[in-house]
């Protein structure tokens, strides 16, 4: 049964851990000599949180024996991306700019996952200050997409090494944070599922920011019921109900404004046979426009977007001052900031209340919005470093998507719902902010008609 653990769920690794078979210290040993074989070059993990994971996990064994487990996910080892604040550990948010960083105390969500009886294993791999959907970093190493084993492709961001500890089982989840995309795009990319929760659910004390109005805090995992359990304790609200949940009498909409133009044909093929699948399972399906996706964009492209103002307002001195301290191709597109005024933010900011509460107006019949979560494959990574036109034209690809829900307040689910041209489809299911609840129930059901459960 050990060589299996990885293969776990969380949740039922949880449940082994409760019934006795399972001892929280084997289990964090088991992962750490994991990660210690799979990722020699530390490209996963920039750094591992080795004797805090094994005193948690003591602990977590002692409170087993006695009965008295904090959570059901109490002695489960996870993976933190690299921005999350953790005690007396550098945390660099993958950038030289904060070489050396050592923060005095966790990430308030770090705090509540200790409180909950999980351990911290160790800090993943991002691109520099989280600024990027494609992942790679040339400071800290990258890794590979695992669906392509010829080439080296991205795994997408900026949640990277996240993604990747899920996929290749070096922690039995993730924690990662969405700005626009970075928690989606990666785990589209690598075939696993994905959470952008709405922003001010969880609390970003202790993250090391980028665009302060629209970083989440979110988990990448094996299925959305361990999604659902980790965000109950992130955020301190009680867990969503997924007893029961189904499809029948839904109304899905599948949008097309922006992501008909925008997404490779195979992979739109893939996603319309993964509907099918809801459509069998109850669902109704109907395709329509939203123009508040449209009309977003547009606003962004005439007066910058958040991560862009907000990022080059917090970052821009320093990397205007320490250039060579940050990949250069995030580096400009910070400081691309500096040609954008107050008046265009109050502009954006203004907009973005009209165009959020159009989209409740355009949505209004419909329990869910869908569409695919990337619109192209993940790119080869010597060319990105090779033509930086090249590179920042993938890096929007790669958000083009995603950002829609950061820009309009909204949460998001990316379900692994077929393959296309050789790599994961994700499926993006949208709902209104807060309304996470309804958005995992009605995951899961989604979860279980794409793999073929009823």
């Amino acid at each position: 049964m050990t060589n299996e653990w990885h293969q776990l769920t969380a949740l039922e690794l949880g449940e082994e851990i409760q019934q006795g078979t399972i001892d929280p210290v084997d289990l964090t040993e088991y992962y750490l000599g994991r990660i210690k074989e799979k990722d020699p070059d530390n490209v996963i993990y920039v750094r591992l949180t080795e004797e805090r994971a094994l005193q948690e996990a003591k602990a977590a064994s002692v409170r087993a024996k006695s009965g008295v487990r904090r959570s059901e996910l109490d002695g489960v080892p996870i993976s933190w991306k690299d921005l999350f604040d953790t005690a007396g550990v550098k945390t660099e948010a993958g950038t030289q700019l904060l070489e050396g960083r050592v923060p005095e105390h966790d990430a308030e969500c770090l705090q509540r996952a200790t409180r909950a009886g999980l351990v911290c294993l160790g800090k993943t791999n991002m691109p520099d200050l989280a600024f990027s959907g494609l992942g790679n970093n040339p400071w800290t190493g990258t890794g590979s997409n695992p669906f392509d084993t010829e080439q080296d492709r991205v795994p997408g961001g900026s949640s990277a090494g996240a993604a990747l500890s899920v996929y290749h089982g070096l922690a039995a989840a993730a924690i990662g944070s969405d700005t626009a995309g970075s928690v989606r795009i990666p785990a589209a990319w690598c075939g696993i599922t994905g959470l952008k929760t709405t922003h001010g659910l969880i609390s970003l004390d202790g993250s090391v920011p980028l665009s302060p109005s629209q970083d989440t805090v979110g988990p990448l995992t094996r299925d959305i019921a361990d999604a659902n359990a980790l965000t109950a304790i992130l955020s301190g609200r009680k867990a969503a109900d997924l007893t029961g949940a189904t499809l029948k009498g839904t109304r899905i909409l599948r949008a097309t404004t922006v992501f008909d133009d925008l997404v490779d044909p195979e992979i739109n093929e893939a996603l319309k046979a993964a509907l099918e699948k809801l459509r069998a399972a109850g669902a109704e399906i109907v395709e329509g426009e939203v123009p508040a996706f449209k009309d977003v964009l547009e606003s962004c492209n005439e007066n910058g977007y958040p991560g862009m103002l907000e990022g080059y307002a917090i970052w821009g001195d320093q990397i205007r001052e320490t250039p060579d301290r940050i990949f250069s191709s995030i580096g400009n597109r910070f400081l691309a900031g500096e040609k954008f005024g107050a008046a265009n933010a109050l502009k954006l900011e203004f907009a973005l209340k009209k165009f959020k509460v159009d989209y409740l107006k355009q949505t209004a019949g419909f329990d869910l919005v869908v569409g695919a979560t990337q619109p192209s494959i993940p790119p080869l990574l010597d060319k990105l470093y090779a033509d930086e036109s090249y590179y920042l034209d993938m890096a929007l690809m790669s958000i083009s998507l995603t950002r829609l829900g950061n820009l309009l307040g909204l949460c998001a689910t990316t379900l692994p719902a077929g393959m296309a041209l050789g790599f994961p489809v994700g499926m993006m299911l949208m709902a209104p902010g807060f309304e996470e609840g309804k958005l995992l129930r009605l995951s899961f059901a989604a979860e279980n008609a794409l793999r073929g459960k009823s």
